[in-house]
């Protein structure tokens, strides 16, 4: 599953899925993450579980710009939703913004504790 437009507005969500044969299910999302977004996401999130049952999940959030109250609720919902499908959802690395709101939010833990990207760091 690859969602990226060229023509698609800047605030738009893009993702890209990479499955090995093994260990967790990779989603790097891009963009912004926010109520126009979430529909989408967790139709990606769905389809994930879907496709690879009882595989862990594993977002790569580095190339995430904008992350609102929606945007958050998204990320908990999808992440009981894994629970519920015995799918452990986890951020490997989170942008500096989305780390900021998940730490303001004490949700650093819910989430795996995610590094900042190396790359973001300044």
């Amino acid at each position: 599953m690859n969602r990226s437009d060229a023509t698609a507005p800047a605030h738009d969500l893009a993702w890209r899925v990479a499955a090995e044969t093994a260990g967790p299910v990779r989603l790097a999302v891009t963009g912004e993450l926010d109520r126009e977004e979430t529909g989408r996401f967790h139709d990606a999130i769905a389809t994930i579980l879907a496709e690879h049952p009882g595989r862990p999940i594993a977002i790569d959030a580095r190339g995430l710009r904008f992350l609102d109250a929606a945007g958050i609720r998204t990320l908990l919902t999808c992440h009981e939703r894994a629970a519920r499908a015995g799918c452990p959802l986890t951020i490997s690395h989170a942008s500096r913004i989305v780390h900021d709101l998940l730490w303001i939010t004490r949700l650093l833990e819910t989430f795996g504790d995610p590094r900042i990207s190396d790359d973001l760091l300044g």
